[in-house]
């Protein structure tokens, strides 16, 4: 059996991908590469659907990008990082629900926590800040943080009370001189931008790497 072969039987018995990078030992990267290509070759062409009855076409599913909800947050600079994430149909049909409110009117808020040298089970950080985000945002540059020091960040929203509430988790990551690397702002450059597809930093990026560095 390949490697896409195991993805897949994995991903029907309900694990994440991260769940499976980590099992098959493998980088988060090359997981979701292959699952993205697998299911992009799921999608029947133009010819495949005029030759068949239009009662008897499935409805073929959203690419990967918009059926994972994840958040991931990485190295840039001895005093910054940088996050990215994606919600997937299912998160923001349980935040409409909760707060009987459609998706594009909720307030979206990213919470950042320092947590390091600790056990962090979400309200024990040394200090956190919040940024009230822009709509439509899909990733932040954090500036002007401390060296040396780990973080994870929150994507939520607003309670009715004006209290923080939590949809998506990060991984931790360290700021640190030794993790630098100038090529990472091309890169995140040519994503934003839509010069690449995939993120060129995926294929050596693993959430479990940084799970590692916490002191």
């Amino acid at each position: 059996m390949n490697l896409i072969e195991d993805i897949v039987k994995l991903k029907e018995n309900g694990l994440t991908l991260q769940e499976i990078a980590q099992r098959m030992n493998m980088s988060l990267g090359k997981v979701q590469y292959r699952w993205n290509k697998y299911r992009q070759q799921q999608v029947p062409t133009t010819h495949e659907l005029s030759s068949q009855p239009v009662l008897k076409v499935d409805k073929w599913s959203m690419p990967f990008e918009y059926e994972e909800a994840n958040v991931h947050l990485m190295p840039r600079s001895p005093d910054s990082l940088y996050a990215y994430w994606s919600f997937s149909e299912s998160t923001k049909q349980m935040a409409e629900h909760h707060f009987r409110t459609k998706w594009e009117d909720l307030p979206s808020i990213l919470k950042i926590y320092d947590v390091t040298d600790i056990d962090f089970f979400g309200h024990n950080a040394h200090r956190t800040f919040e940024v009230e985000l822009p709509p439509m945002t899909n990733n932040w540059f954090l500036q002007s943080l401390e060296p040396g020091r780990t973080y994870i960040v929150d994507i939520g929203t607003r309670t009715f009370d004006g209290s923080f509430f939590t949809l998506l988790r990060s991984n931790p990551a360290e700021t640190s001189p030794s993790l630098y690397n100038s090529n990472h702002d091309e890169k995140i450059d040519r994503w934003k931008h839509q010069r690449v597809e995939q993120p060129e930093w995926l294929e050596n990026f693993s959430t479990y790497s940084y799970y590692q560095k916490i002191r």
